[in-house]
């Protein structure tokens, strides 16, 4: 019976959270209350608190159960190719096959990363785009120490290609019908290895 009720909780609280994450993928964190949870979920208001106590909470465990495991899975499968910046220009691709995947979490990211700044000094630790950039710098020093690259700004060089999978996931949630991101990240992927010289 104890086995049962545990089950059932658990089940409980993966089915607020998944519906949580559709609800502030759609209208952003700051204009989502409990109440669009708990009617997203079809369970009372009250059901949601005995789980969380507040939104900041679910936002919380949102970003910490569904998306880190996603960026650090990014990450992760991408670790074993031996060229550092393949593995790198591999990161991007695969970033981009998330959001045409699962868009939830391209919208998510999307918004969260815009309109709650209070968010992340709260949790600095969960913020996507500081762990992407973070990555990325820790990659490109590498291939420095190893002379694959030349001795360049490593954090200018993360916020430009984090900064352009981030903006072309925007577009795409924008005009998915009119864009192509895959081909718009090989490209990228394209003009980042080879550069624009003729």
């Amino acid at each position: 019976m104890n086995t049962k009720r545990s089950a059932n909780r658990r089940n409980k609280k993966e089915l607020i959270l998944e519906k949580a994450i559709e609800v502030f993928a759609r209208k952003g964190s700051q204009q989502t209350t409990i109440a669009d949870i708990a009617h997203a979920a079809k369970i009372a208001q009250g059901t949601v608190y005995v789980y969380f106590d507040s939104k900041e909470a679910l936002l919380n465990e949102c970003m910490q159960v569904i998306i880190g495991p996603e960026l650090q899975g990014i990450i992760d499968s991408t670790k074993d190719i031996p060229d550092t910046m393949e593995r790198l220009y591999e990161f991007f691709v695969k970033h981009i096959t998330l959001v045409k995947e699962k868009p939830y979490i391209a919208r998510f990211l999307t918004m969260e990363a815009r309109q709650n700044e209070d968010f992340y000094s709260q949790y600095p630790d969960y913020n996507p785009l500081k762990r992407y950039i973070d990555h990325v710098v820790l990659n490109a020093d590498i291939a420095i120490a190893e002379k694959r690259i030349r001795s360049i700004d490593t954090h200018a060089f993360a916020i430009l290609l984090v900064g352009a999978m981030d903006f072309a996931m925007s577009m795409w949630l924008i005009q998915k019908d009119n864009l192509d991101i895959v081909a718009i990240a090989a490209n990228i992927r394209d003009i980042l290895k080879y550069g624009i010289n003729d």
